[in-house]
């Protein structure tokens, strides 16, 4: 075996945990084929009432499997200890993307750039013993849509149309990642036909909760809180993750709209269905911030800072001293934040460039700021980057140019308060009251909070 400790044959984290995996990429990629290619979801992702919170547990410590994300992190170093061994030297693709899985399964549970690297690597080092046509090309392209290279997923889509015998699966799901390029380039009412052939084809928890995130950002929120219970009804217990992951969704949903109650409420039963989640410890701390709690935002943030280095939640102690006045240890938090961003950058770029582009905006260099967010934009022209991109403008005295960038997102059925924020902005600063007084009422009206935050904090609501 040739390592200090021999792993037990039997993996804890078989495939169908990367279900998970590609869930948490919000547009649900590859879940359609690994729903029909694999028995064991065939057999449990169907109809079911969500049980009650301790059933899941008992449910999950009976079945073996993980309740918290610290049980999550230990089945998958486990099982990477397992599948690495057996990936060497192995002439087999099937056995080196499995590394690629369990790296991205890690990289979601704990939002490390080197395990998303790690995953990307092993991916590529599976063709290289695939035979022409063959090889992890699904898993390839949900790889490259988490990094944000959405360039990059085209030629492995294209593969998997020229599979001898493709099923209805492996189909849906290149519907629906081709459905994702199109959204997150802006069109997005190209996606949405290519969103309900894919669901058609081969109705799925992947399916639904693209849908969700589709009508979530066009303005529909009833419709998009519909799919995700469709989707959690469609979970057999005890897949404590996925149901976690679709509470938080609700609670943004909820956060999105000013209902800060109902959103916190969400995550704090997000949290209790799968402890230890930083993506929903993030959102707790977000809430509590907002809702006037620094006291427990900052606990929370310190504690995914010290647990995880993710510089979100150094950002995040950043955001808390500053709005308390406090700007010698804000800045010292920020300085460490920009630190762990540029390691970032240096490691997968795409994938880090929205994230950089925040922390730029409250802490950073105007100048710096624009030049990324232009560059973010060139990757995924979409409602977020755009609105990343009018921000930049304006911090660089440049309210027209924002006007110009924001105008598309405006116009087009993306339903966010933040477009109409920076557009009342702009047109202030260009003495257009009247335009920027409605551009207020139309942020007002989609999230009742969204004039009136902590000016240390607006940056935290995304």
């Amino acid at each position: 075996m040739g390592s200090d400790a021999a792993p037990s044959a039997a993996l804890t984290w078989p495939r169908r945990a990367i279900l998970a995996v590609f869930l948490l990429l919000l547009a649900g990629a590859a879940v359609a084929w690994l729903q029909a290619s694999n028995p064991w979801l065939r057999a449990h992702l169907r109809h079911a009432p969500a049980p009650a919170l301790g059933h899941l547990a008992a449910a999950a410590q009976q079945q073996g499997e993980p309740t918290s994300a610290a049980e999550s992190r230990a089945a998958i170093d486990h099982d990477l200890a397992i599948v690495r061994q057996r990936a060497q030297g192995s002439v087999s693709w099937m056995d080196r993307a499995a590394v690629g899985d369990l790296y991205l399964a890690r990289a979601r549970l704990t939002g490390s750039f080197d395990d998303y690297a790690a995953a990307g690597r092993a991916y590529d080092d599976a063709f290289t013993v695939a035979a022409p046509g063959t090889g992890p090309h699904l898993e390839r392209a949900g790889w490259n849509f988490a990094v944000h290279r959405l360039g990059a997923m085209t030629s492995d889509l294209a593969a998997v149309d020229h599979y001898a015998i493709p099923d209805a699966g492996q189909q849906a799901t290149v519907l629906g990642m081709r459905g994702d390029i199109l959204f997150y380039s802006g069109r997005y009412a190209q996606a949405l036909p290519l969103y309900r052939r894919a669901e058609a084809m081969m109705p799925s928890l992947g399916a639904e909760m693209r849908l969700a995130n589709y009508y979530a950002r066009m303005g529909d929120p009833d419709r998009a809180a519909d799919y995700l219970d469709q989707g959690d009804a469609r979970i057999g217990a005890p897949q404590q993750q996925l149901r976690s992951f679709i509470e938080m969704r609700r609670g943004i949903l909820d956060m999105n709209r000013g209902r800060w109650d109902m959103a916190e409420a969400h995550f704090r039963r997000a949290d209790d269905i799968f402890p230890g989640s930083w993506l929903v410890e993030e959102q707790l701390a977000t809430v509590r911030a907002l809702k006037g709690a620094p006291g427990e935002a900052m606990a929370l943030f310190r504690r995914m800072a010290a647990q995880y280095g993710l510089p979100d939640a150094y950002d995040g102690i950043a955001g808390l001293y500053r709005a308390q006045g406090d700007f010698e240890n804000a800045q010292r938090w920020a300085t460490k934040a920009g630190a762990l961003w540029q390691q970032r950058m240096a490691v997968l770029p795409e994938a880090a460039l929205g994230h950089t582009l925040d922390h730029l905006l409250a802490f950073g260099d105007p100048g710096e700021a624009l030049t990324v967010a232009q560059r973010n934009f060139a990757l995924r022209p979409y409602g977020d980057a755009a609105t990343g991109l009018a921000w930049a403008y304006l911090a660089n005295h440049r309210p027209q140019d924002a006007l110009a960038a924001i105008g598309p997102t405006l116009a087009s059925g993306w339903s966010s308060a933040e477009p109409h924020v920076v557009a009342s902005e702009a047109y202030a600063l260009l003495g257009q009251g009247k335009q920027a007084d409605a551009e207020r009422a139309a942020a007002l009206a989609i999230n009742p909070h969204s004039l009136d935050r902590n000016p240390g904090m607006t940056w935290l609501e995304q």
